[in-house]
């Protein structure tokens, strides 16, 4: 039986500086790196490895060791089902890893990484806090604490989903990444009392195959980055808030349809925005992203490429709906002599003051 005590703020506050202070050690020096190309299945795989590699990974360890030492401290148990405590570390281990990836970067500018510093090192307290009070369902604070672990882990899902969809690598790899890293998340959301363990471990290993077979099919609609993070989040809440309930032993049909109708309602609009954003990057309604636009037209015609909005013809900036006005000062040689296609029509070449010929 799982007493109450009061939270560890000693280790707490010894654990958080521990691993911001390894952290600004991580931002101060170079280490070396090794690449190791290997071949999974016919796709090309690149291994980096390195010190800070090394380094982060010992920082990630520090806070799951500390984190499962402030467990079994908190719940009295010295021996409680590794099962159980290990579920606390997934979301203090994420926030490490984010603060190793992300401090570093930003030590060339003083107050950025100084902000980094502060903003990585008061959201992981407040994960360690969280986790700590949701141990015991008995205890005051553990509907706020829980709600707060929720909302951070659906948070996290976005993030890690966007970033691994967008990324576009094959779908071997990516589908594997994302089953990897959906089973601790899921985990984190079903996790309520040691003795359902076994079940919240069996719900999180479904769980992570249905996301990680779904990625497959959305893998190939090419979705921008956003919206299929979107659509990877919107199936895990809907298949984790199912496996809640059930576990919870609340499923019936209505409870089922709630959340398809959910899902379905919320995929339409993800569906939707998809759609008009792709309609929009073909047609120049309004500006799509740099990458979508070819350095090279295939013909030559009316400009539709984005910009800011202007008068047609006024001839200040790129006009969205309307065709491109003449182009002067066309460097000669550029267009074949007599050529004058639609919406483009060549003017003789004037010198351009300051520039000397080669």
């Amino acid at each position: 039986m799982i007493r109450k005590h009061a939270l560890p703020g000693d280790d707490i506050v010894a654990l958080v500086s521990l691993v911001m202070t390894g952290v600004a050690l991580l931002s101060l020096g170079s280490f070396p790196a090794r690449a190791i190309e290997l071949e999974v299945l016919g796709t090309p795989l690149t291994i980096l490895f390195s010190g800070r590699m090394v380094v982060s990974l010992l920082l990630i360890l520090l806070t799951s060791a500390g984190m499962d030492a402030m467990v079994r401290g908190v719940s009295g148990q010295d021996r409680l089902d590794l099962r159980f405590s290990l579920s606390f570390w997934i979301l203090p281990g994420l926030v490490t890893l984010a603060a190793v990836t992300a401090v570093p970067r930003q030590f060339v500018s003083a107050g950025g990484w100084v902000g980094a510093m502060l903003f990585l090192g008061g959201l992981l307290t407040l994960v360690v806090v969280a986790e700590c009070g949701t141990i015991s369902i008995d205890q005051p604070y553990y509907r706020a604490a829980r709600l707060g672990l929720n909302i951070a882990t659906y948070g996290a899902a976005m993030a890690l989903y966007t970033t691994l969809y967008g990324l576009q690598e094959r779908s071997l790899i990516s589908s594997t990444a994302i089953i990897l890293i959906t089973f601790p998340l899921a985990l984190e959301l079903l996790r309520s009392t040691e003795e359902q363990t076994a079940n919240d471990w069996l719900y999180a290993g479904v769980i992570a195959l249905v996301i990680g077979q779904a990625s497959w099919p959305l893998n190939a609609l090419g979705l921008r980055a956003l919206h299929g993070g979107a659509l990877l989040l919107l199936l895990f809440y809907t298949v984790t808030g199912i496996a809640q309930q059930s576990l919870a032993g609340r499923l019936n049909r209505r409870v089922v349809l709630e959340f398809v109708a959910l899902g379905t309602v919320l995929a339409a609009f993800i569906g939707i925005s998809a759609w008009q954003t792709a309609l929009a990057g073909k047609t120049g309604i309004w500006p799509a992203p740099a990458s979508e636009y070819p350095s090279q037209s295939e013909q030559i015609g009316p400009a539709m490429l984005p910009g800011d909005a202007a008068q047609p013809g006024d001839g200040t900036s790129i006009d969205l709906l309307w065709p491109a006005p003449p182009v002067e000062g066309l460097p000669e040689g550029l267009l074949p002599e007599g050529l004058a296609p639609e919406g483009l029509a060549p003017v003789p070449a004037r010198p351009v003051e300051g520039l000397d010929k080669p």
